[in-house]
C-alpha cells in the first residue's frame, strides 16, 4: 500500500511506499522500467516516502547518520524549482531512495534568485559527481532557445562541471540526459544545439580551473524531448539502463562518505581571482556564446521556412550581412584576448569554429533553396506547356519552335530568382545552377509530349472530340444486322470454332461445335439431337431525334 501525508506533517507522520507490493505486478517488467515508475510515482507526489532519505535538508545542512546505500546504479535526478508545470516537481532538499532496480537522487538545481544554500546548485552537483546517469529536468524550450548559459539550468550545470573537474576522474563516461520539456506544439528540440550549449558551459569551466579537459572525458550529452509522464518514464528508464552496474565512487568509500566528502568540497572550494589569460579565455567563450546564439536565432527562422517548400526573401544579402555581423559581434566582445598568448590562440581558434559552423549553416540552406527554386521552376514550366498544348493544334515540330520562347522565359525567370540567393562572402554562386537548369528546361521541353500529363491531356482532348453531341436540329435514324449460326456436326464435343466479320455497323458470327452426340446436350434438347445448324438474325434500330 501507497500512504501519502500532507506536506505539513512530514516531520510527524512516517510514509511508506511498498514498492515490493509494486515489483508484484511489474515481474515481467526489466529492472530499468520498475524504476522508471518508481521514480514517476515519487514525482507525481510532492511529498517524501517510506525508504527515502534526507542527505541535505532545504538549509544546506547535511545528515550525519546517512544509510547504508549502494554504490552502483546510481541515477541522479536535478530538477527546477523554478520550471512552472514541470514534469519533474521539485523538493526542498536533497533526498535519496534505494531499490532493487538502483539508487535515486533527487535534488533541486540551482535558481538566480539566490546565492546561498542550495540554491547555488552544491547539492545538484554533489548528486551528479556520484551518480552513473544524470538527469537534468525542468528545460523548457524558451530556456533552450535563449541558451542554457544564461538560465538557472546554466548555474547547475556549472557547478557540477566545477565539481567533477576538481575531482579529475575522466573515462567515468556517465550519462548527462537533458530533458526539454514541450509546451504543447508539434516542435521538437534542437539536441544538436542544447549539445553545444552544455559543451561552451563545460568548456568555460575548463578554462577557468587550468584544466586541459573535455565533456567526453566525463560525460556523454543527450537532449530529449518530454510531453508526458510516460516521456519521463522513458527517460528514467534510459538512465536507469545506463548506470546499471557503473560506479563513479571507488571501492575504498561507503555512499555516505562520498557523498559528504563531495558535498563539503563543493561547499568548501574557493573561486580565486582569475588570471587576465583565464578572464580573457572566458571573455572568448562568453562572447562565442553571445554570437552563436544571435546566429542561430536568425538561421533556425530560415531553416523552418525552407523546410515548408518556401524561399527566403534576399537571401544572399541576409546571410551575407549576417555572417559579417557575428563574426564583428565576436571580435568586438573578445579584442583584450588579441594581444595574449595562450588566449590570443584560444580566441582565434573559437572564431574559426563560429564562422565554420555559421558557414556550413548557410551552405545547406543555400542547396536546399536552390533545389526548391529548380522543383518551382520546372513546374511552372510543364504548367504552361500544358496550357499551350490546349490552345494550339500542331505539330511536333511547330510545338518545339513555338514553346522556345517559353523555355527562354522560364531561364531567365530562374536566373533572376538564383541571384538573390547568391552569397558572394562564402562563394556561393548561381552559375552552375543556372547551366543545370537549361539543360533541365531543355530536357522538359524534348519529353514533355511523351510525358503523362500531356498524354492525359490529350486523351481527353480526344475523348472530348470523339464524344461530342450532335445538334438538336440533326436527327438520325440508323439500322444494323447482325447474323449469327451455330453448326452441330456429330461429335462428342472435341472441335470447336467460331469465325466473325464486321462491315460497317453490320456483323456476320458463325461457329462449329461436334456434340450433337454428346448425351448431356441430348438431354438438353429434351432427349434428340440437337439441329445440324441453327441461324439466329438480329435487327438493331438506333433513333436518334
Amino acid at each position: 500500500p501507497i500512504v501519502f501525508c500532507p506536506p505539513q506533517q512530514q516531520h510527524t507522520h512516517q510514509k511508506t511506499l511498498n514498492l515490493a507490493t509494486m515489483a508484484g505486478f511489474l515481474t515481467s517488467k526489466l529492472r530499468s522500467t520498475a524504476l522508471a515508475l518508481a521514480v514517476s510515482l515519487i514525482l507525481a507526489s510532492n511529498t517524501n516516502v517510506h525508504g527515502a532519505t534526507t542527505l541535505v535538508d532545504s538549509s544546506g545542512a547535511l545528515n550525519k547518520a546517512i544509510p547504508a546505500i549502494p554504490t552502483t546504479g546510481i541515477v541522479a535526478l536535478l530538477t527546477s524549482p523554478g520550471t512552472t508545470g514541470s514534469l519533474f516537481p521539485s523538493g526542498d532538499g536533497v533526498s535519496v531512495e534505494s531499490t532493487d532496480s538502483g539508487v535515486i537522487i533527487q535534488a533541486p538545481g540551482a535558481t538566480l534568485e539566490s546565492a546561498t544554500g542550495l540554491a547555488t546548485g552544491n547539492g545538484a552537483a554533489a548528486a551528479g559527481s556520484i551518480a552513473g546517469a544524470v538527469i537534468l529536468g525542468g528545460v523548457t524550450l524558451a530556456d533552450a532557445e535563449v541558451g542554457l548559459a544564461n538560465t538557472r539550468h546554466g548555474r547547475t550545470l556549472a557547478e557540477l562541471f566545477a565539481s567533477v573537474v576538481r575531482s579529475g576522474k575522466k573515462g567515468a563516461g556517465a550519462s548527462l540526459i537533458v530533458a526539454v520539456q514541450g509546451d504543447g506544439t508539434d516542435g521538437g528540440v534542437d539536441a544538436e544545439a542544447v549539445t553545444e550549449e552544455v559543451e561552451e558551459i563545460f568548456e568555460s569551466i575548463a578554462v577557468a580551473a587550468g584544466a586541459d579537459v573535455s565533456l567526453e572525458d566525463y560525460f556523454k550529452v543527450d537532449a530529449i524531448m518530454v510531453k508526458s509522464s510516460d516521456d519521463v518514464s522513458s527517460v528514467v528508464s534510459k538512465a536507469s539502463s545506463a548506470a546499471s552496474g557503473s560506479s563513479v565512487i571507488g571501492s575504498d568509500k561507503s555512499f555516505s562518505t562520498a557523498f559528504a566528502d563531495i558535498y563539503n568540497e563543493i561547499n568548501n572550494a574557493q573561486t580565486a581571482d582569475p588570471t587576465p589569460v583565464a578572464e580573457a579565455s572566458l571573455a572568448c567563450y562568453d562572447a562565442y556564446s553571445r554570437a552563436s546564439r544571435t546566429s542561430r536565432a536568425k538561421i533556425s527562422m530560415w531553416k523552418h521556412r525552407v523546410s515548408r517548400g518556401h524561399l527566403v526573401d534576399n537571401f544572399g544579402p541576409n546571410a551575407d550581412s549576417l555572417m559579417v555581423r557575428t563574426l564583428d559581434l565576436f571580435d568586438r566582445d573578445t579584442m583584450s584576448a588579441a594581444g595574449l598568448p595562450i588566449a590570443g590562440e584560444k580566441r582565434l581558434e573559437m572564431r574559426a569554429k563560429l564562422q565554420e559552423r555559421t558557414e556550413k549553416a548557410i551552405r545547406e540552406l543555400f542547396v536546399a533553396q536552390m533545389s526548391i527554386l529548380e522543383k518551382l521552376t520546372l513546374k511552372k514550366f510543364n504548367n504552361a506547356l500544358l496550357r499551350k498544348m490546349g490552345k494550339d493544334n500542331e505539330d511536333s515540330k511547330d510545338f518545339f519552335e513555338n514553346n522556345a520562347a517559353a523555355l527562354r522565359t522560364a531561364a531567365f525567370a530562374f536566373e533572376a530568382k538564383a541571384s538573390t540567393l547568391e552569397v558572394p562572402g562564402l562563394s556561393l554562386s548561381k552559375s552552375k545552377a543556372v547551366q543545370d537548369m537549361a539543360g533541365k528546361l531543355n530536357n522538359a521541353l524534348m519529353t514533355f509530349p511523351d510525358s503523362p500529363a500531356a498524354k492525359i491531356k490529350a486523351m481527353k482532348k480526344v475523348e472530348q472530340t470523339v464524344s461530342k453531341q450532335k445538334k438538336p436540329s440533326e436527327g438520325s435514324i440508323d439500322f444494323a444486322l447482325d447474323f449469327v449460326a451455330m453448326i452441330r456436326p456429330d461429335g462428342f464435343g472435341n472441335l470447336q470454332g467460331f469465325a466473325g466479320y464486321q462491315l460497317g455497323p453490320h456483323s456476320v458470327t458463325v461457329g462449329v461445335h461436334n456434340d450433337a452426340d454428346d448425351p448431356q446436350v441430348i438431354a438438353s434438347f429434351g432427349g434428340v439431337r440437337p439441329p445440324f445448324i441453327r441461324v439466329q438474325p438480329k435487327l438493331k434500330l438506333d433513333v436518334e431525334l
